[in-house]
């Protein structure tokens, strides 16, 4: 079995998704949206009331493929632990009810193994013009903030680093100690803490902590920015029903 998208280069591991022949038959789904999903770095699903699968982009694939935290079991969408799938049944159900009670958007955070940070799981509803066969669709946003970190090029631009205290910044914001990273690097501590120095300076930090801080600022995966993305996720799934392709 394949997944819709038939993406290249990613092999299925557990987590197979075969869509059903109703949702190859969805009218609602635009390639133009598609496409432009697929340049998001957060994962975006596409999912009917009962949380199974509809459309996914790459990152979402990815992310899943990997089953550390989100991953699929019978077409739907669940998390490792039961509690959390039933939180996320429970938000996509909100965000696709029918009735006379508003769709409701709703966050949560997904745990994973050994101690990566948790994936940010934003639910939100799709408009109801883009309802077929009288089902309603919710939008899911998963954010890895260790995805979105910023990366060493980011850290030497934005600040002047040189190419050993940009090395020396991303470790940092990765939880290493200046020892473990003055061990990793093959270099004296002596050297770690000149270099630590320096940064500070460029950056304008006077502590460490402060530092810390300042550099996280500068990515996009933050909880804080989760909605940012389910935004502009959303915008992007609602393109004109006539971009659709039948």
């Amino acid at each position: 079995m394949q997944n819709i998208l038939r993406r290249p280069g990613l092999r299925p591991r557990r987590c197979i998704w075969s869509p059903t022949p109703e949702v190859h038959s969805r009218k609602w789904r635009s390639t133009v949206a598609l496409q432009a999903l697929d340049q998001l770095t957060a994962g975006v699903i596409i999912a009917n009331g009962h949380a199974e699968v509809v459309e996914m982009n790459r990152a979402a694939e990815s992310i899943v493929q990997l089953e550390d935290g989100l991953l699929i079991r019978n077409d739907r969408l669940c998390a490792r632990r039961a509690f959390e799938t039933g939180k996320v049944t429970k938000l996509i159900a909100g965000a696709t009810v029918e009735g006379r009670s508003a769709p409701s958007a709703g966050r949560m955070l997904i745990a994973r193994y050994d101690g990566l940070p948790a994936y940010v799981l934003s639910v939100a509803p799709l408009r109801i013009g883009l309802a077929v066969d009288n089902q309603r669709f919710a939008m899911v946003v998963i954010v890895d903030p260790a995805r979105h970190s910023p990366s060493e090029k980011d850290l030497a631009e934005f600040f002047g680093l040189s190419p050993a205290e940009a090395r020396l910044a991303a470790a940092l914001l990765t939880g290493k100690t200046l020892a473990r990273i003055a061990a990793d690097s093959g270099v004296r501590i002596t050297t770690v803490r000149t270099q630590i120095g320096s940064i500070l300076r460029k950056v304008g930090a006077e502590r460490q902590s402060d530092l810390i801080r300042i550099l996280s600022g500068t990515g996009i995966g933050s909880v804080s920015l989760a909605a940012g993305w389910l935004d502009m996720a959303v915008t992007v799934a609602q393109l004109p029903l006539s971009l659709a392709v039948i």
